[in-house]
């Protein structure tokens, strides 16, 4: 098992419901068409995307659900957050094996970043472009 990365994307209509009663969001993950799983890549792609003015792992505000998540609270990325991460992500993935040292869970398969990288950079280039915030989990 382990812990693994899951993004949401909150429509627009979705946005002011959620922000009013975060405990909504179990509703809103259990559409898992609609998000995206990276796995275990996220702590190998939060070291390799360290210069990025919105962090896509770890950053965002924390929504009180009301109820614990085994890694700490869901994070929102408003509208905005997420243009700007949406324009700053690279098409690809500059790869630094160096910066793998000491990441969860220890991998330094490049494949397995890059291809949770398009993942990644294909969910926010499409969540930007519908107005869509975004809600990161660790699982």
């Amino acid at each position: 098992m382990g812990i693994t990365c899951h993004y949401l994307n909150v429509r627009p209509e979705e946005i002011e419901p959620l922000l009013r009663h975060p405990q909504r969001i179990d509703e809103l993950m259990e559409d898992v068409e609609r998000g995206l799983d990276i796995d275990k890549a996220w702590d190998g792609l939060a070291a390799l995307l360290t210069d990025l003015p919105v962090d896509v792992v770890f950053g965002g505000t924390p929504l009180e659900t009301g109820h614990e998540f085994p890694y700490g609270q869901p994070r929102y990325l408003s509208p905005e957050q997420v243009v700007i991460a949406a324009e700053s992500l690279p098409g690809v993935l500059r790869y630094d094996g160096t910066a793998m040292t000491g990441v969860y869970p220890g991998d330094d398969d490049e494949d397995y970043y890059r291809r949770h990288y398009a993942g990644l950079w294909e969910f926010f280039s499409t969540c930007a472009k519908n107005g869509d915030a975004v809600v990161v989990t660790l699982l």
